[in-house]
């Protein structure tokens, strides 16, 4: 417990990493998310692998634009514990703000089923419904799992 760790100068120094998560809570409710952020990357120096500082780390991470490592957070979350609906619903409201659909369903999908409480599954219900509104308007575009260049080429030999 006396090793040295290195702090963010936005957030106060811990030594414990459930008093980092809970004063990482706070800071994150009041707004201050680079406090929040500094907090949770101090519990994790402290070699604590926890689904919930992962999670908050990674939904911190998205509301300050740092998509990678929220992206990263959230999959080593998910990956921690693939039951736990806080990281699969973090991680496809992301995929879902970010217009990525298909990864948006799958990991809402597993949350919806992982829910525990009528709140946690119509929070989910009310996601996967603005994803479906969304999808009626979105102008479909080629997704890299078809390599839309390919298919040109396949065309332009086919009318030859």
């Amino acid at each position: 417990m006396g090793e040295c760790v290195t702090r963010s100068p936005a957030a106060p120094f811990i030594r414990d990493a459930q008093q980092a998560l809970v004063h990482a809570q706070r800071a994150f409710e009041r707004g201050r998310l680079k406090e929040a952020i500094g907090l949770l990357e101090q519990a994790l120096s402290l070699g604590v692998e926890n689904v919930s500082i992962r999670t908050m780390l990674g939904i911190a991470y998205a509301r300050t634009y740092q998509i990678d490592r929220a992206l990263e957070q959230l999959d080593r979350a998910v990956a921690l514990d693939p039951e736990s609906f806080e990281a699969r619903c973090a991680l496809g409201e992301l995929y879902m703000r970010l217009c990525i659909p298909d990864r948006a369903h799958e990991y809402l999908d597993l949350a919806l089923e992982c829910a525990s409480n009528a709140a946690e599954r119509a929070y989910v219900q009310g996601l996967l419904k603005e994803e479906r509104l969304r999808e009626q308007r979105r102008i479909h575009r080629p997704n890299f799992r078809r390599p839309f260049w390919m298919l040109r080429r396949r065309e332009e030999g086919n009318q030859e």
